[in-house]
């Protein structure tokens, strides 16, 4: 079956076989690249949820660290108040400051390490991401450029092939011998 596109004009065959090739070709593009994009939609969705969690870990952590000094501090006035001398409430507010200076420092510095590790990883998580989605383009974008250059030598090919019959009908038409 030929396809006309007038009275006379018709598709060659190696021009259709051609289209189709090329439709197939960019139908698979396009279903690779939305399945790249399914992929890395998912792949941000975790990475975002293990930077959320770490979060909500630090958060805790901090949660657990006003709980622990709000506590230390009830136990103080606990005992301030069972004091049974001026003496005994002064030792026992010097040695509440002392406790709670070593601890609040010894806290802060565990809250500053866990802070810059959780940026750290952050960072580090969507570092990543982005190197393998730019690793994902590049080999996409390579793909492309084969598949366009796969069409060009394929329209060249027509091209060809169209010049020459064309050529070939031409001489055809001025050459008294061959019209017959």
């Amino acid at each position: 079956m030929t396809t006309k596109f007038g009275p006379e004009l018709e598709l060659p065959p190696e021009m259709r076989a051609i289209a189709e090739k090329n439709v197939a070709q960019a139908r698979q593009a396009f279903e690779t690249l939305f399945q790249n994009a399914r992929e890395t939609v998912g792949e941000s969705e975790g990475h975002i949820e293990e930077v959320r969690s770490n979060i909500k870990d630090f958060r805790q952590k901090a949660i657990g660290l006003m709980e622990a000094n709000v506590e230390a501090s009830f136990d103080f006035l606990h005992k301030l108040v069972a004091a049974k001398s001026p003496q005994e409430m002064m030792s026992l507010q010097a040695e509440f400051l002392t406790n709670q200076l070593k601890s609040v420092s010894e806290q802060a510095k565990a809250f500053g390490d866990d802070a810059k590790a959780l940026g750290e990883n952050a960072v580090r998580t969507m570092d990543e991401h982005a190197r393998t989605l730019a690793e994902r383009l590049k080999a996409l974008a390579a793909s492309a450029a084969q598949s366009a250059q796969a069409v060009a030598q394929d329209l060249k090919t027509v091209g060809e092939t169209a010049v020459r019959e064309a050529q070939a009908a031409a001489a055809k038409a001025t050459d008294p011998k061959q019209q017959g």
